[in-house]
C-alpha cells in the first residue's frame, strides 16, 4: 500500500498548528484561477495563505499578480502568507515581502518551512473603528475650539469694557483735579485779605500796647487815647 502524498495545504497547516491555528477553509482563490487559498484561525486572528504551485511560475507575470492579490487580502485577514515551492524561493524578494508585512513559506515533498512570519494587523472593522474614533476626536476638538473661540470673544469684550471704564475714570479724575485746582486758587484769594486784616489788627493791638506802657494807670484802656493817637 503506497503512502498518501501530502498536499501543500497539509504541510502548511502543520506549521501553524503549534501556534494554536487550525484550518477553517481551503480551495481555489476566487479572485484568481491559478492560486490556492488556505485560511487558518486561532479564534481571534485569521491567516490567509496564498499557495503558488510550480505551474504558476511558467505563467508570465503570475508572481506579481499573486503578490497583488496577497496585498488585497490584508484588508480581510489579520495576516497574509505567500507559499512558494522551495526551488522558486529566489524568485520572491524577501525584503519586499517584509516591507509589506507579508509572510513567506517554502515547501517541497518533504515538508514546509516558514521563512518570514506574517505581520498581524487589524481588519477593516478595526480600521473603521479607529477612523471613527479619530473622527469623534476631531469633532470633539472642533467643538472645544468653537467653545474656546466663544470664551475668548467674551474675554476680549470684557477687556474692551474695562478699558472704556478706565478711560472714563481717567477723564473724571482729570476733571476733578482741575476743579480742585480752581478751588485751591479761590481759597488762596480769600485767605489773603483775611490774613492782611489779621496782621492789621495785630499791629494796632501792639501799637496800643506800646502807648499803654507810657500812660498813667488811670488813662490805660481809655478810648480817647486811641482817637487822639490817630490824629497824628
Amino acid at each position: 500500500m503506497s503512502r498518501r502524498k501530502l498536499k501543500p495545504e497539509d504541510m502548511i497547516s502543520a506549521i501553524y498548528e503549534d501556534e494554536g491555528f487550525y484550518e477553517v477553509e481551503r480551495g481555489e482563490d476566487p479572485e484568481s484561477g491559478y492560486i490556492n487559498r488556505l485560511v487558518l484561525s486561532n479564534g481571534r486572528k485569521e491567516i490567509a495563505v496564498s499557495i503558488l504551485e510550480e505551474e504558476v511560475f511558467t505563467i508570465r507575470g503570475a508572481i506579481q499578480d499573486a503578490l497583488l492579490q496577497a496585498e488585497k487580502l490584508k484588508n480581510k485577514f489579520d495576516g497574509v502568507v505567500v507559499a512558494v515551492p522551495r526551488r522558486y524561493q529566489r524568485a520572491v524578494d524577501e525584503n519586499v515581502m517584509s516591507l509589506h508585512g507579508l509572510g513567506l513559506v517554502i515547501y517541497d515533498n518533504l515538508g514546509a518551512e516558514e521563512i518570514i512570519p506574517p505581520r498581524f494587523q487589524g481588519r477593516d472593522e478595526s480600521k473603521k473603528e479607529r477612523a471613527q474614533e479619530v473622527g469623534e476626536k476631531s469633532r470633539y476638538i472642533e467643538e472645544e475650539m468653537v467653545k474656546l473661540r466663544i470664551e475668548l470673544s467674551k474675554l476680549f469684550r470684557a477687556i474692551e469694557e474695562i478699558e472704556i471704564r478706565i478711560n472714563r475714570l481717567e477723564k473724571e479724575q482729570n476733571r476733578l483735579g482741575s476743579r480742585l485746582s480752581r478751588v485751591e486758587t479761590q481759597l488762596n484769594r480769600l485767605q489773603r485779605p483775611a490774613a492782611a486784616e489779621i496782621r492789621t489788627k495785630t499791629e494796632k493791638a501792639e501799637h496800643r500796647g506800646d502807648l499803654g506802657k507810657n500812660l498813667p494807670t488811670y488813662l490805660v484802656d481809655n478810648p480817647w487815647i486811641n482817637i487822639l493817637s490817630r490824629r497824628e
